[in-house]
C-alpha cells in the first residue's frame, strides 16, 4: 500500500515536470507573445532553449532524487513508529499489571489483564460510559473520585492507594492502584490507571497473622505451664526442707533421750 502510495507521487511529480519543460519549449517555439498580444516577432533562441531544458532536467533529476529519500525516510519513521507500537502493545499485554487510558469516567483503552484480576471482559470495559460496575455502589464511586482521586491527584498529577474492587463473580478483590494524569493540569485529557492484584500479599499477611496469634497463644501456654512447674518445685522444695527439719528435730529428740538414759543409774 505504501509502495503504491509512493509511487503514484513519483508519478505525479514527474509528470508536473515534464509538463513544465513542455511549457518552456511551447513559448519558445510559439512564441507566444507575438500570437496573443501582438508584439514583434522573436526568433527562436535555440541555444538558450537548450540551456533551459539541461537546467531543467538537472532540476527536476534533484527534485525527483529528493522526493524519494523524503519518501524513504518517511517509510522508515513510519516503520520505526509501527515497531515501537507494536512492542509496547506486547509489554503491555504481557505484564500482570492492568493497564487503563480513563477518560471522563470511561474505559477507552484497557489491557487485557484486567480480566485476570477482575474478571469482566475488556469488550464491557470499553462499551460501558463510565466504570461504575467495578465499585460496590455508584455512592462509592463517587465517594472514591470526589475523596480519593480527584482531590489527590490535582496539583500532585499521580497517586496510589489501595482499593478493593468488586470483581465479576461478586467477591471484592484488594488492589494497588497507581494513577497518573496525561495533563496534571487539565484531567480531561486523561488518565492512567495501572492496577496490580493484592490478594497474593493479603493472603500472606493473614497467613502471618494467624500464625502470629497461635505463637502468642502457644506463648501464653507454655508460660503458664512453665509457671505451674516452677510453683509445684516451690512446693516440693518447701515440702522437702520441712522434711529434713523435721528429721533433724527427731534427731535432736533422740539424741537428747539417749542422754537422759545414758546418764540415769542403772539398777
Amino acid at each position: 500500500m505504501r509502495r503504491n502510495s509512493k509511487f503514484r507521487f513519483q508519478i505525479i511529480i514527474a509528470a508536473l515536470f515534464i509538463i513544465f519543460i513542455l511549457l518552456i519549449f511551447v513559448s519558445q517555439i510559439v512564441d507566444v507573445p507575438h500570437l496573443f498580444f501582438g508584439r514583434e516577432s522573436m526568433p527562436i533562441r535555440w541555444t538558450t532553449l537548450m540551456i533551459e531544458f539541461v537546467i531543467s532536467v538537472l532540476a527536476g533529476s534533484i527534485l525527483l532524487y529528493l522526493t524519494g529519500r523524503w519518501e524513504s525516510g518517511m517509510k522508515d519513521t513510519e516503520e520505526k513508529i509501527e515497531q515501537s507500537r507494536r512492542l509496547l502493545l506486547v509489554i503491555l499485554e504481557g505484564s500482570p499489571v492492568a493497564i487503563l487510558l480513563i477518560r471522563k469516567d470511561k474505559a477507552v483503552w484497557v489491557s487485557k489483564s484486567i480480566v485476570n484480576i477482575l474478571g469482566w471482559p475488556v469488550e464491557k470495559w470499553l462499551k460501558e460510559p463510565s466504570i461504575v460496575f467495578c465499585y460496590p455502589s455508584p455512592e462509592e464511586f463517587e465517594r472514591v473520585n470526589r475523596e480519593i482521586i480527584y482531590r489527590d491527584i490535582a496539583g500532585k498529577g499521580r497517586i496510589a492507594y489501595e482499593y478493593n474492587y468488586v470483581h465479576k463473580d461478586g467477591h471484592r478483590v484488594p488492589t494497588i492502584v497507581k494513577i497518573q494524569a496525561l495533563n496534571k493540569d487539565d484531567l480531561g485529557e486523561g488518565v492512567i490507571f495501572s492496577i496490580i492484584d493484592n490478594s497474593d500479599r493479603k493472603k500472606a499477611e493473614e497467613v502471618i497473622r494467624k500464625l502470629n496469634e497461635g505463637l502468642e497463644q502457644k506463648v501464653k501456654e507454655r508460660t503458664n505451664e512453665l509457671a505451674e512447674k516452677i510453683h509445684e518445685l516451690e512446693r516440693f522444695k518447701e515440702a522437702t526442707i520441712n522434711r529434713e527439719l523435721r528429721i533433724k528435730e527427731l534427731r535432736d529428740e533422740i539424741d537428747l533421750l539417749k542422754k537422759r538414759l545414758e546418764k540415769k543409774p542403772r539398777k
